[in-house]
């Protein structure tokens, strides 16, 4: 048995790799975030969007250190314990963020490099009001690259998506929406401004 981390949803991966005795995956680009080297960059509060934007600042970001567990996934892209998925590397939203993919139903597993309800947004967060949209704007360091991930993820063609934030995803209303999303996204999804777009600009 194996815990995959899905970048920075860790929740209760130390408890839980202590009652299963069980190895931890994550992507080398993650390791310094979850060997206890290194926290997560402060949320940017600035990005336009609503409440939870504006709160992003008081959420955890201190490193977490998994170093007696913690494993890099294999390089040929296997999941070890799950044969039928993949790992995809799609960074954007955090430098190691990885998606999972089952070929033979076309099931994916995003993460966070897009999500199914606006994430900055108190009202649709509380509602899980279904919508495709880019990753957290508040703690996306890297614009560009979570552009690649998200057109990397649409080519796949999807049937079922399950993300990290937000009511699973299915057919048409996912296809079309990731369609939108890789569309529109310097319009709609990149912040007009914020500490992260503006590092980007420079």
């Amino acid at each position: 048995m194996c815990i995959c981390i899905p970048i920075d949803h860790l929740g209760s991966v130390i408890e839980l790799a202590e009652e299963w005795d069980c190895p931890i995956y994550a992507h080398p680009e993650e390791m310094p975030y979850v060997t206890g080297k290194k926290g997560y960059p402060t949320p940017d509060a600035t990005v336009e969007g609503g409440m939870v934007a504006k709160l992003s600042p008081t959420f955890p970001v201190d490193p977490i250190d998994l170093e007696s567990w913690v494993m890099a996934y294999p390089e040929d892209g296997t999941v070890p314990h799950l044969p039928e998925f993949q790992w995809i590397h799609v960074p954007g939203h955090t430098p190691g963020q990885v998606a999972l993919f089952r070929e033979k139903d076309r099931l994916l597993l995003s993460a966070d490099a897009f999500v199914s309800t606006k994430q900055e947004n108190l009202y649709q967060v509380a509602t899980q009001q279904f919508e495709i949209n880019g990753p957290p704007a508040y703690l996306t360091t890297d614009w560009e690259a979570a552009k690649e991930s998200d057109i990397r993820l649409q080519q796949l063609k999807p049937e079922y998506a399950v993300t990290g934030h937000g009511p699973a995803a299915r057919g048409e209303d996912l296809q079309t929406g990731l369609e939108r999303l890789v569309e529109r996204w310097e319009d709609e999804v990149v912040p007009d401004h914020g500490r992260f777009v503006e590092d980007e600009e420079e």
